[in-house]
Formats: C-alpha cells, sequence, structure tokens
C-alpha cells in the first residue's frame, strides 16, 4: 500500500473511532441521568464509566502506535530511494579481461 493510501485510510479510521467513542460515552452519562427501574438490575455507576473510558484509552494508544508505524514506514522509505542519486563510482562497461 503506498504512502498516501495507508494515511487516509488511517485517517478515516481514527475519525470512525473518535466518532463511536463519543457515542459511546455520550450514552454511557445520558443513561446515568435517566430514571432507572428498580426491577431492572444495573452495574454501579463508576463500572459503566470504566468500562467505557478503558477501551477508549486502549484505542488511543493503538492509534498512535499505528501513527507511528507509519512515519516511519515513510522515513525508511524516503532513505531507501535511491532514484535522484548519482553513482559515485563510475562503472566500466568493459568486460574484465582474460588473464594470459
Amino acid at each position: 500500500m503506498n504512502q498516501p493510501l495507508a494515511e487516509i485510510v488511517f485517517w478515516i479510521a481514527a475519525v470512525a473511532c473518535v466518532i463511536a467513542e463519543i457515542a459511546i460515552l455520550r450514552s454511557t452519562f445520558a443513561s446515568r441521568r435517566s430514571n432507572k427501574s428498580e426491577l431492572v438490575p444495573s452495574s454501579s455507576p463508576r463500572g459503566e464509566i470504566a468500562w467505557a473510558v478503558i477501551p477508549a484509552l486502549a484505542l488511543v494508544v493503538v492509534l498512535t502506535a499505528t501513527w507511528r508505524r507509519i512515519e516511519a514506514r515513510q522515513a525508511h522509505m524516503q532513505m531507501m530511494d535511491h532514484s535522484g542519486m548519482e553513482q559515485s563510482m563510475p562503472m566500466s562497461s568493459a568486460s574484465p579481461k582474460p588473464q594470459s
């Protein structure tokens, strides 16, 4: 995959993940304010928040590691690109002389 395409795919995925995490966090905090029935068991408010925030933090770690890898690949590809370099040693086109 070429570098610009990899960056586009990364940013699309990152934006989608951010939107999803915002929706998860919003629904978590909105459910805390709603009236709850005593007949339906629910988890503790701290537990709900933890289960919403921990995946968000893990996602930040994964996206950061992915972006660093994309940038490292770009630097590596630029380093390995020898197309603009001229040869420092002249190359002879003559074949080696046979020894007598």
